[in-house]
């Protein structure tokens, strides 16, 4: 029997094992899978949209480890406006000019051209 847990539980779950990969692990390679699971389940229909934004709206506010990996990884698919302006904001009037460098680094997925984008497997230019 396939037992899903709920979004919420879930979310919570994949967003701490990204923290923690952060925090312990030397290179986004390692846990790439944790993002492309977390983006998975914020695509998918389980979750309302609403606490997934808030979810990484939190992120803007706190930037714990793996924030910024987890935001580029994401709105790199995703380009939600409200995290964007969360990240504008941030970047413009930001307490830490350390947070605020980090926001400014995180809006750059939302132009066309993203050359940081290659430290992930999924958005590497396939030659």
């Amino acid at each position: 029997m396939d037992v899903q847990w709920p979004a919420e539980d879930e979310l919570a779950e994949r967003l701490q094992v990204i923290r923690l990969a952060a925090k312990h692990l030397v290179g986004v390679n390692v846990y790439e899978h944790a993002l492309v699971d977390l983006l998975q389940l914020l695509q998918s229909d389980r979750l309302p949209h609403s606490t997934a934004v808030d979810a990484l709206l939190k992120l803007v506010r706190d930037w714990d480890w793996g924030a910024v990996e987890l935001l580029e990884f994401s709105m790199r698919s995703l380009q939600w406006p409200e995290v964007r302006e969360a990240l504008a904001a941030h970047a413009a009037h930001g307490d830490d000019p350390r947070t605020r460098d980090l926001a400014q680094q995180v809006l750059q997925v939302f132009e066309p051209e993203w050359p940081d984008g290659e430290i992930y497997r999924t958005y590497r230019p396939q030659s």
